[in-house]
Parts: C-alpha cells; structure tokens; sequence
C-alpha cells in the first residue's frame, strides 16, 4: 500500500494537481477589478512603466542587462529561436511562432520538467535503498 501512495505521488500528482488547479481557478467567479475585453490605454509615465509601455515600446532605462532583456540577448535569441521553429510549423509568421511557444512552453518544457522529477525521485529512492543496504 505504502508503494502505491508513493507511487501516485511521484507520477500522477504532478499530473493531476496542475489541472485541478485549473479547475480550482476557473470555476471561481471572475474577478471584477481585473475582468478585461481588450489591452487597456494608459498615458505615459516618467516614472513607472504603464500599458503605454506594453502598447507602444518602453522607453524607461531598463532594469536588467542587456545580456537578458536585450534583443541581441536572451530574450532576442528566443523569439529568433522560436520564429524559426515555427518556420517548421507553416509558413505564416505568427501562427507559426504561435505553434512554437505552444509547443515549447505547453509541451516540451512540462514534459522535461516532469521527467526529470520521476528521475529525480528513482535516484533518490536508488540512494535510500544503498543505505539501507538492499
């Protein structure tokens, strides 16, 4: 019995837990404050970013290095890297780029992260089973 829990905890909760959320989540009532139909529009301000930032381009000094947020960057060398991945899909630019960051962020990551959980879990079942001398 104790390795069947074991067992349900290691390979289905990870699962099943982020769906139950989901679930969780959305058959709360929405909320009111933050219901929107469309991006909003925001003026400009000196000190803060607002929507106008996300609508227009952000012209505040950055906050991380280049090296991360920069378009020469990480952040460029992603959305390069999933410009062409989704050159893979179709030939339409945004669907393409679309099926792409569904396809590494929806699929691809989960399912190495959640590989590399069950390894995580078997090596450290390995390891207690050494010390205890089986």
């Amino acid at each position: 019995m104790r390795r069947l829990l074991r067992a349900l905890w290691i390979y289905v909760a990870p699962l099943a837990l982020p769906w139950v959320i989901l679930y969780g989540v959305n058959a709360m009532p929405p909320a009111v404050p933050l219901a929107r139909t469309g991006i909003p529009h925001e003026r400009y301000a000196r000190d803060r970013c607002t929507w106008d930032c996300h609508n227009r381009g952000c012209r505040h000094r950055p906050r991380l290095p280049a090296v991360i947020s920069g378009d020469r960057g990480l952040f460029g060398l992603t959305i390069r890297g999933l410009f062409a991945l989704g050159g893979a899909f179709t030939r339409d630019r945004r669907a393409g780029y679309g099926a792409a960051n569904l396809a590494v962020f929806c699929v691809a990551w989960p399912a190495l992260m959640y590989g590399l959980w069950v390894l995580a879990w078997r090596q450290a079942e390995t390891l207690r089973a050494l010390r205890k001398g089986r």
